[in-house]
């Protein structure tokens, strides 16, 4: 399965938010197993540098972004994607940006902390719904 993690939940992990950074961290250890093929957008990239610098300094942020990079692929989107995504009617411009960029990358999920923000889009699940996906599947 090929999964585009939401930034919020990545900044979970990285800011040890409660209760939510336990299911995060177990979505991070199946990409790390490669139990699921987990993607994270490139524009999440420098908003996570930029979040975890301002809470726990440049030295944490560095760190965490190359374990990132070790960890996840990045998805990347054009100026076509942008345009689409400001073409979904979606009252967040970053959501639109995060769901054109998981259905443009071939991704089975778009997993979120916020799943109302993306209306009733197919396949935007929240952490326990892909824990509870991937368990039934077997894998």
């Amino acid at each position: 399965m090929k999964i585009l993690i939401d930034t919020n939940v990545v900044l979970d992990i990285a800011l040890n938010r409660r209760p939510f950074v336990k299911q995060a961290a177990l979505l991070w250890r199946l990409a790390e197993r490669e139990e699921v093929t987990a993607c994270l957008s490139n524009t999440s990239i420098t908003d996570i540098f930029y979040i975890i610098n301002k809470h726990a300094g440049q030295e944490k942020a560095r760190a965490f972004i190359a374990d990132i990079l070790d960890t996840f692929r990045l998805a990347d989107i054009d100026e076509e994607g942008f345009r689409e995504a400001l073409g979904t009617g979606m009252r967040d411009f970053e959501d639109a940006v995060q769901y054109v960029i998981c259905t443009r990358n071939g991704c089975d999920a778009l997993v979120t902390r916020n799943k109302g923000d993306f209306g009733d889009r197919a396949n935007v699940l929240d952490p326990a719904e892909l824990i509870e996906r991937i368990k039934a599947s077997g894998a």
